[in-house]
């Protein structure tokens, strides 16, 4: 019986543009190579240490200062903290209602967790895309689970193994839900139920509902 249901964040509730994203850091900050530590699944360099807890916010923001072309117009760049942390939210975009209901569909039935590669540059952010819709983000999770405070990320097993043991959740008896097919591969690895969610092509409360009673029809 699925007593859990796991959701990603970037990808799967809030929709994200990475072109939007890159094309800030172009503009904004003067950093035209951003695109090679971004990714819509998993961060490299230290951009993935950012999202591991490896390096705080302001070493991120004096990285992409070092990064960035110091010369504008033919003057001296001044990149504002501001700058860095707006063309890096340009990646998320407004948070669609129907994945509010569907939130809230479920919550009443099921525990509810939130397992995510972020940072807490796009966790503020995150936490006014849930104001706009009227609610705070702990309201729709029971736990938040996020990699730049658990000092781990997916696709690792070990950020499955550490939720799981705080939670003390059986994943056996848990939906995952991510967009990545590496994250997928290691909890079916790790003996979770999934689903591969298509951003552009799926609808969330459809999916869920599907599998859920897939799940039933089994005897899970």
């Amino acid at each position: 019986m699925i007593k859990n249901l796991i959701f990603d964040l970037g990808g799967v509730i809030v929709p994200l543009n990475r072109i939007a994203c890159l094309r800030a850091f172009d503009e904004v900050v003067g950093y035209k190579d951003f695109g090679e530590v971004l990714n819509s699944y998993r961060q490299i360099g230290f951009f993935e240490k950012f999202e591991n807890g490896e390096i705080s916010a302001n070493k991120f923001r004096q990285i992409i200062r070092i990064n960035a072309s110091p010369i504008k117009d033919g003057q001296k760049r001044v990149i504002k903290d501001s700058q860095i942390d707006y063309s890096l939210n340009r990646f998320l975009c407004d948070i669609p209602q129907d994945k509010i209901e569907t939130l809230l569909f479920f919550k009443g039935e099921y525990r509810m967790f939130l397992l995510s590669n972020t940072n807490p540059i796009g966790m503020a952010k995150v936490r006014e895309l849930f104001k706009d819709k009227g609610y705070k983000i702990e309201e729709l999770f029971e736990t938040l689970f996020l990699s730049y405070k658990m000092k781990c990320g997916k696709p690792g097993e070990k950020i499955f193994n550490d939720m799981a043991k705080k939670a003390k959740i059986d994943p056996r008896e848990s939906l995952f839900i991510d967009d990545s097919p590496a994250n997928i591969e290691t909890a079916n690895r790790l003996g979770y139920h999934t689903i591969l969610f298509r951003p552009k092509e799926d609808d969330l409360y459809q999916v869920v509902t599907r599998k859920l009673s897939e799940l039933e029809e089994s005897g899970i």
